[in-house]
Protein backbone atom coordinates (compact mmCIF):
# COMPACT_ATOMS: atom_id res chain seq x y z
CA UNK A 1 0.00 0.00 0.00
CA UNK A 2 1.37 3.34 -1.00
CA UNK A 3 2.11 5.83 1.70
CA UNK A 4 2.78 9.53 1.46
CA UNK A 5 4.87 11.67 3.77
CA UNK A 6 4.10 15.28 4.56
CA UNK A 7 7.04 17.20 5.98
CA UNK A 8 6.23 20.36 8.05
CA UNK A 9 9.23 22.71 8.39
CA UNK A 10 8.74 25.59 10.84
CA UNK A 11 9.90 29.08 9.80
CA UNK A 12 11.40 29.67 13.18
CA UNK A 13 13.79 27.47 14.96
CA UNK A 14 12.55 24.00 15.68
CA UNK A 15 12.55 20.48 14.38
CA UNK A 16 10.80 19.49 11.16
CA UNK A 17 7.89 17.09 11.53
CA UNK A 18 6.83 14.31 9.20
CA UNK A 19 3.24 13.01 8.77
CA UNK A 20 2.82 9.72 6.96
CA UNK A 21 -0.57 9.17 5.29
CA UNK A 22 -1.88 6.10 3.54
CA UNK A 23 -3.48 6.43 0.08
CA UNK A 24 -6.91 5.41 1.34
CA UNK A 25 -6.75 8.22 3.91
CA UNK A 26 -6.49 10.71 1.08
CA UNK A 27 -9.55 9.16 -0.69
CA UNK A 28 -11.62 9.32 2.46
CA UNK A 29 -10.68 12.95 3.06
CA UNK A 30 -11.50 13.83 -0.53
CA UNK A 31 -14.89 12.10 -0.26
CA UNK A 32 -15.65 13.94 3.00
CA UNK A 33 -14.74 17.26 1.46
CA UNK A 34 -16.91 16.51 -1.61
CA UNK A 35 -19.87 15.49 0.54
CA UNK A 36 -19.41 18.62 2.63
CA UNK A 37 -19.62 20.90 -0.40
CA UNK A 38 -22.57 18.97 -1.83
CA UNK A 39 -24.40 19.22 1.50
CA UNK A 40 -23.70 22.93 1.68
CA UNK A 41 -25.13 23.37 -1.81
CA UNK A 42 -28.26 21.38 -1.03
CA UNK A 43 -28.73 23.27 2.23
CA UNK A 44 -28.39 26.60 0.44
CA UNK A 45 -30.93 25.55 -2.20
CA UNK A 46 -33.36 24.39 0.50
CA UNK A 47 -32.94 27.63 2.42
CA UNK A 48 -33.60 29.62 -0.76
CA UNK A 49 -36.80 27.68 -1.39
CA UNK A 50 -37.90 28.12 2.22
CA UNK A 51 -37.27 31.86 2.06
CA UNK A 52 -39.28 32.08 -1.17
CA UNK A 53 -42.11 30.02 0.29
CA UNK A 54 -42.17 32.15 3.42
CA UNK A 55 -42.33 35.24 1.24
CA UNK A 56 -45.26 33.75 -0.72
CA UNK A 57 -47.04 32.80 2.49
CA UNK A 58 -46.52 36.29 3.87
CA UNK A 59 -47.92 37.84 0.70
CA UNK A 60 -50.86 35.39 0.70
CA UNK A 61 -51.50 36.20 4.34
CA UNK A 62 -51.60 39.91 3.55
CA UNK A 63 -54.01 39.30 0.67
CA UNK A 64 -56.13 37.03 2.86
CA UNK A 65 -56.22 39.68 5.57
CA UNK A 66 -57.37 42.29 3.03
CA UNK A 67 -60.03 39.93 1.71
CA UNK A 68 -61.17 39.17 5.24
CA UNK A 69 -61.39 42.87 5.99
CA UNK A 70 -63.27 43.50 2.72
CA UNK A 71 -65.72 40.69 3.43
CA UNK A 72 -66.37 41.94 6.94
CA UNK A 73 -66.95 45.43 5.56
CA UNK A 74 -69.33 44.07 2.94
CA UNK A 75 -71.18 42.06 5.59
CA UNK A 76 -71.61 45.23 7.65
CA UNK A 77 -72.90 47.14 4.62
CA UNK A 78 -75.37 44.36 3.86
CA UNK A 79 -76.60 44.45 7.45
CA UNK A 80 -77.10 48.20 7.22
CA UNK A 81 -78.90 47.79 3.90
CA UNK A 82 -81.10 45.09 5.43
CA UNK A 83 -82.00 47.45 8.28
CA UNK A 84 -82.95 50.13 5.74
CA UNK A 85 -85.05 47.57 3.86
CA UNK A 86 -86.89 46.68 7.07
CA UNK A 87 -87.52 50.39 7.64
CA UNK A 88 -88.85 50.81 4.10
CA UNK A 89 -91.13 47.82 4.60
CA UNK A 90 -92.64 49.44 7.69
CA UNK A 91 -92.93 52.78 5.89
CA UNK A 92 -94.76 51.13 2.99
CA UNK A 93 -97.17 49.45 5.41
CA UNK A 94 -98.02 52.85 6.93
CA UNK A 95 -98.58 54.39 3.49
CA UNK A 96 -100.86 51.52 2.51
CA UNK A 97 -102.81 51.95 5.72
CA UNK A 98 -103.15 55.72 5.19
CA UNK A 99 -104.19 55.38 1.55
CA UNK A 100 -106.53 52.47 2.15
CA UNK A 101 -104.52 50.10 -0.02
CA UNK A 102 -104.58 46.43 0.99
CA UNK A 103 -101.31 45.06 2.43
CA UNK A 104 -99.13 42.91 0.22
CA UNK A 105 -97.18 39.90 1.46
CA UNK A 106 -93.56 39.84 0.38
CA UNK A 107 -92.35 36.63 -1.31
CA UNK A 108 -89.37 36.69 1.09
CA UNK A 109 -91.51 36.60 4.25
CA UNK A 110 -91.32 32.80 4.33
CA UNK A 111 -87.70 32.45 3.26
CA UNK A 112 -86.44 35.02 5.75
CA UNK A 113 -87.56 32.93 8.71
CA UNK A 114 -87.35 29.55 6.99
CA UNK A 115 -86.00 26.31 8.47
CA UNK A 116 -82.33 25.54 8.81
CA UNK A 117 -80.35 22.29 8.63
CA UNK A 118 -77.89 20.25 6.62
CA UNK A 119 -74.69 18.36 7.27
CA UNK A 120 -72.31 19.95 9.74
CA UNK A 121 -69.29 21.50 8.04
CA UNK A 122 -65.96 22.46 9.55
CA UNK A 123 -64.77 25.81 8.25
CA UNK A 124 -61.16 26.39 7.33
CA UNK A 125 -59.89 28.61 10.13
CA UNK A 126 -57.44 30.65 8.16
CA UNK A 127 -59.00 31.27 4.77
CA UNK A 128 -61.97 32.45 2.75
CA UNK A 129 -64.15 29.45 3.60
CA UNK A 130 -64.37 30.69 7.15
CA UNK A 131 -65.32 34.17 5.92
CA UNK A 132 -68.06 32.69 3.75
CA UNK A 133 -69.54 31.03 6.80
CA UNK A 134 -69.15 34.27 8.75
CA UNK A 135 -70.89 36.27 6.03
CA UNK A 136 -73.78 33.82 5.89
CA UNK A 137 -73.98 33.68 9.66
CA UNK A 138 -74.11 37.42 10.10
CA UNK A 139 -77.04 37.72 7.71
CA UNK A 140 -79.07 34.85 9.16
CA UNK A 141 -81.76 34.52 10.31
CA UNK A 142 -83.18 37.93 9.37
CA UNK A 143 -81.88 38.34 5.85
CA UNK A 144 -79.83 36.39 3.34
CA UNK A 145 -78.24 37.99 0.31
CA UNK A 146 -80.54 36.23 -2.23
CA UNK A 147 -83.56 37.22 -0.11
CA UNK A 148 -82.33 40.82 -0.03
CA UNK A 149 -82.00 40.93 -3.80
CA UNK A 150 -85.47 39.42 -4.20
CA UNK A 151 -86.86 41.92 -1.70
CA UNK A 152 -85.30 44.85 -3.59
CA UNK A 153 -87.00 43.74 -6.82
CA UNK A 154 -90.28 43.25 -4.96
CA UNK A 155 -90.10 46.67 -3.28
CA UNK A 156 -89.47 48.33 -6.64
CA UNK A 157 -92.71 46.78 -7.84
CA UNK A 158 -94.73 47.69 -4.74
CA UNK A 159 -93.46 51.28 -4.60
CA UNK A 160 -94.32 51.71 -8.27
CA UNK A 161 -97.79 50.49 -7.40
CA UNK A 162 -97.95 52.96 -4.50
CA UNK A 163 -96.81 55.84 -6.72
CA UNK A 164 -99.47 54.98 -9.30
CA UNK A 165 -102.14 54.76 -6.60
CA UNK A 166 -101.13 58.04 -4.94
CA UNK A 167 -100.97 59.73 -8.36
CA UNK A 168 -104.47 58.54 -9.18
CA UNK A 169 -105.70 59.69 -5.78
CA UNK A 170 -104.09 63.11 -6.27
CA UNK A 171 -105.76 63.43 -9.65
CA UNK A 172 -109.10 62.32 -8.20
CA UNK A 173 -108.84 64.76 -5.29
CA UNK A 174 -107.77 67.57 -7.61
CA UNK A 175 -110.86 66.81 -9.75
CA UNK A 176 -113.26 66.76 -6.78
CA UNK A 177 -114.99 70.11 -6.07
CA UNK A 178 -114.25 71.08 -2.48
CA UNK A 179 -114.26 74.88 -2.07
CA UNK A 180 -116.90 77.61 -2.36
CA UNK A 181 -117.08 79.26 -5.79
CA UNK A 182 -116.97 82.69 -4.13
CA UNK A 183 -115.12 83.75 -1.02
CA UNK A 184 -116.66 86.72 0.75
CA UNK A 185 -117.20 87.24 4.50
CA UNK A 186 -120.91 88.06 4.05
CA UNK A 187 -121.84 85.42 1.43
CA UNK A 188 -124.82 83.17 2.05
CA UNK A 189 -127.01 80.61 0.27
CA UNK A 190 -130.29 82.18 -0.81
CA UNK A 191 -131.71 79.01 -2.40
CA UNK A 192 -130.56 75.43 -1.95
CA UNK A 193 -130.68 72.25 -4.01
CA UNK A 194 -134.01 70.50 -4.57
CA UNK A 195 -137.70 71.34 -4.97
CA UNK A 196 -138.64 74.96 -4.32
CA UNK A 197 -141.03 77.70 -5.33
CA UNK A 198 -139.63 79.40 -8.40
CA UNK A 199 -138.79 83.03 -7.38
CA UNK A 200 -140.07 84.42 -10.71
CA UNK A 201 -142.99 82.20 -11.77
CA UNK A 202 -144.02 81.19 -8.27
CA UNK A 203 -144.55 77.61 -9.43
CA UNK A 204 -143.14 74.49 -7.79
CA UNK A 205 -139.92 73.57 -9.57
CA UNK A 206 -136.73 71.63 -9.05
CA UNK A 207 -133.59 73.70 -8.41
CA UNK A 208 -130.53 71.80 -9.69
CA UNK A 209 -127.90 73.93 -7.94
CA UNK A 210 -127.28 76.35 -5.09
CA UNK A 211 -127.63 80.15 -5.29
CA UNK A 212 -124.78 81.83 -3.39
CA UNK A 213 -125.15 85.56 -2.71
CA UNK A 214 -122.05 87.75 -2.43
CA UNK A 215 -121.17 91.37 -3.31
CA UNK A 216 -121.50 92.19 -7.02
CA UNK A 217 -118.37 91.47 -9.08
CA UNK A 218 -116.92 89.19 -6.40
CA UNK A 219 -114.36 86.77 -7.93
CA UNK A 220 -115.89 83.46 -8.99
CA UNK A 221 -113.40 80.60 -8.63
CA UNK A 222 -113.05 77.13 -10.10
CA UNK A 223 -113.72 74.66 -7.33
CA UNK A 224 -111.42 71.94 -8.78
CA UNK A 225 -108.86 71.40 -11.54
CA UNK A 226 -110.26 70.90 -15.01
CA UNK A 227 -110.84 72.16 -18.54
CA UNK A 228 -113.41 74.80 -19.52
CA UNK A 229 -115.93 73.18 -21.83
CA UNK A 230 -118.42 76.05 -21.93
CA UNK A 231 -117.98 79.82 -21.62
CA UNK A 232 -120.93 81.51 -23.31
CA UNK A 233 -124.24 83.29 -23.03
CA UNK A 234 -127.23 81.22 -21.92
CA UNK A 235 -130.71 82.74 -21.81
CA UNK A 236 -131.61 81.40 -18.37
CA UNK A 237 -128.17 81.38 -16.69
CA UNK A 238 -126.80 84.48 -18.44
CA UNK A 239 -123.04 84.36 -18.78
CA UNK A 240 -122.19 80.79 -17.77
CA UNK A 241 -119.02 78.74 -17.37
CA UNK A 242 -118.92 74.92 -17.32
CA UNK A 243 -115.78 73.01 -16.31
CA UNK A 244 -115.08 69.32 -16.89
CA UNK A 245 -112.90 68.06 -14.01
CA UNK A 246 -112.66 64.44 -15.07
CA UNK A 247 -113.37 61.44 -12.85
CA UNK A 248 -117.06 62.02 -13.56
CA UNK A 249 -117.22 65.57 -12.16
CA UNK A 250 -118.43 68.79 -13.81
CA UNK A 251 -119.31 72.17 -12.30
CA UNK A 252 -121.37 75.05 -13.68
CA UNK A 253 -121.32 78.74 -12.68
CA UNK A 254 -124.18 80.98 -13.87
CA UNK A 255 -125.46 84.63 -13.83
CA UNK A 256 -121.90 86.05 -14.07
CA UNK A 257 -121.26 89.71 -14.76
CA UNK A 258 -118.15 88.93 -16.84
CA UNK A 259 -116.31 85.82 -18.00
CA UNK A 260 -112.52 85.63 -17.59
CA UNK A 261 -111.91 82.28 -19.33
CA UNK A 262 -112.75 80.75 -22.69
CA UNK A 263 -113.54 77.27 -23.91
CA UNK A 264 -110.50 74.99 -23.82
CA UNK A 265 -108.71 76.81 -21.00
CA UNK A 266 -107.14 74.65 -18.29
CA UNK A 267 -107.85 75.86 -14.78
CA UNK A 268 -106.70 74.94 -11.29
CA UNK A 269 -108.71 74.96 -8.10
CA UNK A 270 -108.98 78.55 -6.89
CA UNK A 271 -108.39 80.19 -10.30
CA UNK A 272 -110.73 83.14 -10.93
CA UNK A 273 -112.93 82.32 -13.92
CA UNK A 274 -115.57 85.10 -13.78
CA UNK A 275 -117.04 88.00 -11.81
CA UNK A 276 -120.33 87.56 -10.01
CA UNK A 277 -123.38 89.33 -11.49
CA UNK A 278 -127.10 89.06 -12.17
CA UNK A 279 -127.27 88.25 -15.89
CA UNK A 280 -129.95 85.96 -17.28
CA UNK A 281 -133.13 84.96 -15.48
CA UNK A 282 -132.54 86.17 -11.94
CA UNK A 283 -133.94 88.44 -9.23
CA UNK A 284 -130.54 89.75 -8.07
CA UNK A 285 -126.76 89.26 -7.95
CA UNK A 286 -125.62 85.75 -7.04
CA UNK A 287 -123.75 82.70 -8.39
CA UNK A 288 -125.83 79.76 -9.51
CA UNK A 289 -123.50 76.84 -8.70
CA UNK A 290 -124.04 73.29 -9.91
CA UNK A 291 -122.11 70.08 -9.22
CA UNK A 292 -122.67 67.27 -11.73
CA UNK A 293 -121.44 63.78 -10.83
CA UNK A 294 -121.54 61.05 -13.49
CA UNK A 295 -124.10 62.99 -15.49
CA UNK A 296 -126.47 63.78 -12.61
CA UNK A 297 -126.84 67.01 -10.62
CA UNK A 298 -126.05 66.47 -6.94
CA UNK A 299 -126.40 68.72 -3.91
CA UNK A 300 -123.49 71.21 -4.10
CA UNK A 301 -123.68 71.81 -0.37
CA UNK A 302 -121.93 68.45 0.19
CA UNK A 303 -118.91 69.87 -1.64
CA UNK A 304 -118.77 73.29 0.02
CA UNK A 305 -115.86 73.08 2.46
CA UNK A 306 -114.81 76.09 4.50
Amino acid sequence: MKRYSLIFIPQSEGLARTLRIAQWHIGVCAAVVFLFFVSCGLLGLTLTKLIGRNRELAEAGAVNARLRSDLEGQAKQIEEFAAEMDSLTGFEAKIRDLTGMPPRRSPTDDTRQGGQGGEEQVAYEGGLSRMSFLLAGRLAPTWTLPALLEEVRYRQETFSELIDHVTREQERLAATPCIWPVDAPDMWISSGFGNREDPISGKRAFHDGADIVAPVKSPVMATADGVVTEARWDGGLGWVVTINHGHGYKTRYGHNHKLLVKKGDKVRRGDVIALEGSTGRTTGPHVHYEVICNGENVNPYRYLVR
